[in-house]
């Protein structure tokens, strides 16, 4: 039986991306850092074989810093890995707020065998703060729908869960870099047919 993951700042994990309940057969594994206050630092770090011999954090690249609750360490396969951690890391202090707190529509896919309707909460679009939600500065109200190098740049506010962040994380690794669903729909982008299952997960 796996060991419980107890939370610990500096500790540094692997996670598996294939979710308990999952048939998938390909196991990909990603490196990660505890950060203070339950914060998570992914590397773009994956392999199959959670094998992380002769590794160093210090030349390690970096995709994320985000919030995440409990409930996605006590139901993700997580493995403690002896990695000495990155120094002294300092989160982002930016990140992106989600605008409006109604739910809306969003049609997927139209016209195709995969045609999805779901509920989103929000507006549509964000503002760029400085902080955390509730001791915040506003440095943009509102970001531009075109401002692709600021919206890529930050994280959301949002606390991310057990499995929407499993299936973020396997998709990163499918996709070579940092993407987040959420963040796509949030600022209406297309979304491309990769992202069936995030969407799957978010709407079940």
């Amino acid at each position: 039986m796996m060991k419980r993951v107890i939370w610990r700042a500096n500790q540094v994990i692997s996670i598996e991306t294939r979710r308990r309940d999952e048939n998938r057969k390909e196991n990909v594994y990603v490196l990660a850092q505890m950060i203070n206050r339950a914060q998570l630092l992914v590397f773009n770090l994956f392999n199959t074989d959670n094998n992380w011999e002769n590794i160093d954090l210090n030349k390690a690249p970096i995709l994320f810093c985000t919030y995440v609750t409990k409930q996605f360490i006590s139901c993700s396969n997580i493995y403690k890995q002896k990695v000495e951690p990155l120094k002294e890391y300092k989160p982002p202090v930016y990140q992106i707020h989600m605008l409006g707190i109604r739910a809306r529509k969003i049609t997927l896919w139209e016209g195709t065998a995969d045609e999805r309707e779901i509920m989103f909460l929000g507006d549509g679009g964000g503002a760029l703060i400085e902080g955390d939600i509730g001791n915040c500065i506003y440095i943009m109200p509102e970001i531009p729908f075109t401002d692709n190098e600021t919206i890529d740049k930050y994280e959301l506010t949002n606390v991310r869960i057990y499995a929407e962040f499993n299936e973020r994380l396997y998709l990163c690794y499918k996709f070579g870099k940092n993407v987040d669903p959420m963040k796509d729909l949030v600022f209406n982008r297309p979304i491309p047919i990769e992202y069936k299952e995030y969407i799957d997960i978010i709407s079940s």
